[in-house]
């Protein structure tokens, strides 16, 4: 019997309460406890927590907060015991040893706690335990480890904006918890289980987060998208352009539940249409890493295009040579904000080439834009998520 009944047996028996009433008070405090735990049980399932790879590539960072509190992840010794500390500079020194406020240190790995509030990097304030370490580019890497539900209320509006329609909101903070779940469990080697950009979700730490985005998230609390009952790849994109396209031409892999289906909800989007110029000289120096030789391209084909229309493969010729050359890698080079999808087209002039294009974003998953503009004709997230997602179920985290 839990102290939370012994408690309630003690009160009420030793006062010679009647005998029926010694009985539901027991039943009472039973019941209670038992409410008790198994609450506890199911907050424990859904305080999953999330590593995230927030800052790489710099050689010295500083971090700030309230008590903070350095442990060394190798030999367990904590610094700073008996002294209140509110900023702590690391730094990265030749081969693989790091400095604190200038002092050569042994240790390779640092974890950074806050006992009160959160803690900064660079004017980004983030919950959780920041770990520092050296990467390997000579430079420091900082992961943030904080619980997923948290993550994703500051995530919100890095990826999408929260005055949406709420049901697209709700629908963003599903798919992008599903994908979170997802990678962690595929990263479980590595030393991080997402990063905070476009390589995986934008996350910006606690800044971007207000009342709506963590509406959303609390509304669903530790909902995924599942498929046989496994968390799925829920990629996601700005804009299609009108039909999403086929996972299989950006990833190996089979992922059944990601088909190409038609939307025309993203009309509205600002980045529904785009165009692109660029110039012979400058597109030349831009393919050099693919072989290109001449000083200027002299002419682009369209080769191949998927079912969607998205460019598979191009032709692209200088005086001497034809390169044969991958849509996304072309898409990679010239970079994601100029030409914002491979669904495009191209022309030349006497000021080079014109691309004219449809969507933002590799288009495979849900299109947040279409998101909205079904939320906005009356959809609820779950009918949003299952249009762009097929043959999925929705479910709480699997035990």
């Amino acid at each position: 019997m839990t102290s939370f009944c012994r408690g309630f047996r003690k009160n009420f028996v030793l006062k010679k309460v009647p005998t029926a009433f010694q009985s539901f008070y027991l039943l009472l405090g039973v019941f209670l406890s038992w409410e008790i735990f198994f609450v506890s049980g199911v907050e424990a399932r859904t305080k999953e927590n999330i590593r995230v790879l927030v800052l790489q590539e710099v050689n010295q960072l500083k971090v700030t907060g309230q008590e903070i509190a350095l442990k060394d992840l190798q030999t367990g010794r904590t610094f700073f015991k008996n002294i209140k500390v509110s900023s702590v500079i690391i730094e990265r020194e030749i081969g693989s040893g790091l400095r604190i406020h200038g002092h050569s240190i042994s240790a390779q790995t640092f974890l950074l706690t806050s006992a009160r509030g959160p803690l900064t990097i660079n004017g980004r304030r983030y919950r959780g335990k920041l770990k520092v370490f050296p990467g390997p580019n000579k430079d420091l890497w900082a992961i943030n480890e904080l619980p997923l539900e948290d993550y994703l209320a500051g995530l919100i509006n890095c990826e999408i904006s929260s005055q949406w329609p709420i049901e697209a909101v709700k629908a963003q903070a599903v798919a992008a918890r599903t994908y979170a779940v997802f990678q962690k469990r595929n990263r479980q080697d590595k030393q991080y289980d997402v990063e905070s950009s476009v390589a995986d979700q934008v996350y910006a730490g606690i800044g971007p987060e207000d009342d709506r985005s963590r509406k959303a998230v609390k509304e669903t609390e530790g909902e995924l998208l599942l498929y046989q009952g496994h968390p799925i790849f829920s990629v996601y994109h700005a804009c299609c352009g009108g039909k999403t396209e086929l996972p299989e031409y950006l990833w190996a892999g089979f992922f059944p539940y990601l088909k190409s289906v038609d939307c025309a909800y993203c009309l509205d989007s600002p980045y529904f249409l785009w165009n692109y110029q660029a110039h012979p000289e400058t597109l030349g120096k831009t393919l050099l890493s693919l072989g290109f030789t001449g000083s200027r391209v002299l002419e682009i084909q369209v080769a191949e295009r998927s079912d969607s229309r998205r460019v598979l493969r191009l032709f692209i010729k200088d005086d001497k040579h034809r390169l044969d050359v991958p849509g996304k890698e072309f898409r990679r080079l010239l970079g994601y904000d100029l030409l914002r999808s491979t669904n495009f087209w191209v022309k030349e002039d006497d000021r080079g080439f014109f691309f004219s294009g449809l969507g933002w974003g590799h288009g495979v998953g849900l299109c947040q834009w279409g998101a909205k503009g079904m939320a906005e004709a009356g959809a609820d997230y779950r009918s949003i998520l299952k249009h762009f997602y097929q043959n999925i179920e929705i479910g709480k985290f699997p035990r």
